[in-house]
């Protein structure tokens, strides 16, 4: 036999010939069940942390993507576009245009901009067909007329938010 099988024969034999205090199995076990009832009432608040750094993290995003398009207030959706031969980069163009505005208009100006140029889009749509061809001769006379004054009503609109006005 090996000696490390003997010293651990020999360990083991004077391991059974010890005899512990009853109390102390009691103590042992008390210690033991405090120690699981703390990490039980650690760790439910540890997930709820992270639980809650998770949501965060992926509600701020979502909510971002979610957010509504000024485009939408004057097409209704990117789909209106694109069945008058538009595409989705030409929406997000136009939503583009539409940010830069409102970042550079007073609210009032703004909001007077997009009346005026939701009126002026749904003639554009009603006189473009669905391969993008303008077809000015659908319009009649007074929508013809009321195209111009929305141009010219818009065109210093365009110059503040294009910076093309004189101080």
């Amino acid at each position: 036999m090996s000696i490390d099988k003997e010293l651990r024969e020999e360990l083991r034999q004077a391991a059974d010939s010890l005899h512990c205090p009853p109390d102390l199995y009691g103590r042992v076990r008390q210690s033991y069940q405090h120690y699981i009832n703390e990490k039980r009432g650690r760790s439910p608040m540890n997930k709820r942390i992270l639980a809650g750094i998770t949501a965060v993290a992926i509600l701020i995003p979502s909510a971002a993507f979610a957010a509504s398009y000024l485009a939408d207030d004057i097409f209704g959706s990117s789909k209106n576009i694109e069945q008058h031969g538009g595409t989705q980069e030409d929406f997000q163009e136009i939503e583009g245009m539409l940010q830069a505005a409102k970042g550079k208009l007073t609210e009032d100006e703004f909001k007077e901009y997009m009346e005026l140029t939701k009126q002026l889009m749904q003639l554009k749509l009603k006189i473009t067909d669905e391969n993008g061809v303008k077809h000015e001769e659908n319009l009649t006379k007074e929508e013809q007329q009321t195209f111009e004054q929305l141009s010219s009503r818009l065109a210093p609109y365009f110059e503040k938010i294009n910076g093309t006005t004189k101080p």
